[in-house]
């Protein structure tokens, strides 16, 4: 009799799964995203300040969007292949698969911030009223911020200029600037709000205002509710008229008046001293040879007016082009350094007891503990992480600049490059 086999497949076991990044990867993952966002704007801001260094257009990009996938996928497989007969049992056989597939990106947004809306925002002057931000000692030194965002000081008299100090590291009279500028920080230079009242159309005879509030009409009767408009009683030959007049809130930079008199006698006119001027002690620094060099070039120098420029965003990069140009050309003589503050009104008196330098920069260099490097034109400029110099303040200055030029729209809603 003939033995018919018959050949059975038994499946032990089938087992497939899929499951998320873990919270591990996922933080890694996040961790080199913040990394290389942070080293590209750190380089951004290098590269631009190199470019205003050279005289070349600035140009700013941004990463807008990032979005991210992660997943692990597995699956394991195990059967078992067996003969059955009547009289003869061949062994099983066994057989196993195991797959593991592993996947996570970022795809993300980059996009020219080279559009009117940034550059309206990045070319405009800064408020005078940060010139007056106060802080912890986390924060910039006034002689740093005043150095970065001060323009020019002008002296008048009778709204006639006497003289204008520039602040230009490359300019020849640029020290004559900076104990001008020293001397004014020990006499408590900051900006105060002020009001401010502007004169609308001639004086008004109580009648004649009267029957000129009907013809106003809601809008300006809703501005007198606000305070933005307001009456001016005054008495011209004999009559009493009402003066109608704008009221608006500004800026304006200012001296203690108690420090400045201590220091420069009656140089400054009552009109650059601040309404808020409390009395001090006196300062442990002297600055008699600095005040004395300052009178020898303007002996007759008494009741000016103090008037302070300053700059935009792109103005204060291209200061810091000229910074980085005076310290590289030449024997490195104009480097710009900031004297350690002994102020009374300036509490950044301990971080330095000797002048640092405003910003360093290296070309080629190697073996540095490096905080940003970009390549310009086969040249490579690096700023160091640990050196003795307000570098890394002033970088993260800068950002806040960038970051406040971004007004709505400057950054476009279609990205130029999309990278995967």
């Amino acid at each position: 009799m003939k033995i018919k086999h018959l050949t059975v497949s038994i499946l032990i076991a089938s087992l497939t799964g899929c499951t998320g990044i873990n919270s591990t990867s996922f933080s890694d993952m996040s961790t080199a995203y913040r990394q290389v966002v942070e080293n590209y704007s750190n380089e951004n801001i290098l590269l631009n300040i190199v470019r205003a260094s050279k005289n070349m257009p600035l140009s700013f990009l941004d990463i807008p969007s990032v979005i991210g996938t992660g997943n692990v996928a597995a699956n394991t497989g195990v059967g078992t292949t067996q003969s059955v007969g009547t009289q003869v049992s061949p062994p099983s056989i066994t057989s196993a698969s195991i797959g593991l597939a592993v996947n996570s990106g970022f795809t993300f947004t980059q996009a020219s911030l080279d559009n009117a809306q940034f550059m309206q925002s990045f070319l405009k002057e800064i408020p005078l009223s940060v010139l007056g931000v106060k802080g912890t000692r986390r924060l910039l030194p006034r002689a740093v911020s005043y150095t970065l965002l001060v323009e020019s000081i002008e002296l008048r008299r009778n709204n006639a200029s006497v003289h204008r100090f520039n602040n230009d590291p490359l300019d020849p009279n640029f020290k004559d600037f900076q104990s001008l500028l020293y001397l004014l920080i020990e006499a408590g230079l900051t900006t105060e709000n002020t009001q401010v009242k502007t004169p609308l159309g001639p004086p008004l005879e109580p009648a004649v205002l009267t029957r000129s509030l009907d013809a106003w009409g809601s809008a300006t009767v809703d501005n007198l509710a606000k305070g933005l408009l307001s009456f001016e009683k005054i008495n011209k030959n004999g009559r009493e008229l009402y003066q109608l007049v704008r009221n608006e809130q500004r800026h304006r930079a200012c001296v203690n008046q108690y420090r400045a008199q201590e220091l420069l006698g009656n140089m400054l006119s009552a009109a650059s001293y601040c309404q808020d001027s409390p009395r001090y002690e006196k300062s442990d620094q002297n600055y008699a040879n600095v005040i004395k060099a300052f009178t020898a070039h303007f002996p007759d120098a008494s009741n000016l007016e103090l008037v302070i420029g300053v700059r935009s965003p792109g103005n204060v990069f291209d200061f810091l082009g000229s910074v980085l140009n005076a310290q590289l050309e030449g024997d490195g003589s104009r480097e710009v350094l900031i004297q350690p503050s002994k102020s009374v009104l300036d509490g950044y008196n301990e971080r330095y007891q000797e002048p640092h330098p405003l910003f360093k920069v290296y070309k080629n260099a190697a073996n540095m503990d490096t905080a940003a490097s970009v390549t310009y034109k086969g040249v490579t400029y690096t700023i160091a992480d640990n050196d003795q110099s307000y570098t890394k303040d002033v970088m993260e200055f800068m950002a806040s600049l960038v970051t406040i030029a971004k007004i709505p729209g400057a950054i476009p809603a279609s990205p130029a490059v999309i990278v995967r």
